[in-house]
């Protein structure tokens, strides 16, 4: 029952972590879209009640030019994420492999990390006694 909740959790977790901005942004717009549709039915009521319906024809063309406006917002935020991402998973290569490429000429430690058994002082006496 414990673990059951650990892997909920866990899973959560990384399903924030991965889609975190796409998450929010996805909850701004939904935000956006019903807050311009809430004000122009105010808007449509105010009218109503006034019994002035000039400018109710353009009141639409504000009102889906604003759904334009705000979901274009969100796929262009999408779009130049997306693009940062991908030049900064490039660049984090580019310095692994730069990384990489200077550990083997600069590094004097490499030989013993390559090493399959490391051995003390005292275990070369002991062979020597041997």
């Amino acid at each position: 029952m414990i673990f059951k909740q650990i892997f909920r959790v866990a899973f959560i977790a990384l399903i924030w972590k991965q889609y975190k901005s796409l998450i929010i942004s996805s909850a701004l717009l939904i935000a956006y879209l019903l807050l311009v549709g809430s004000v122009h039915d105010d808007y449509l009521i105010h009218a109503k009640l006034q019994k002035d319906s000039t400018s109710t024809g353009i009141s639409f063309i504000y009102k889906w030019l604003a759904y334009g406006l705000g979901i274009l917002i969100y796929f262009a935020f999408h779009f130049f994420n997306g693009l940062r991402t991908s030049k900064e998973d490039l660049s984090e290569k580019a310095a692994q492999a730069n990384k990489d490429a200077k550990k083997d000429d600069s590094d004097p430690f490499a030989a013993i990390r390559e090493m399959d058994k490391l051995r003390s002082r005292a275990d070369f006496i002991e062979q020597q006694k041997k």
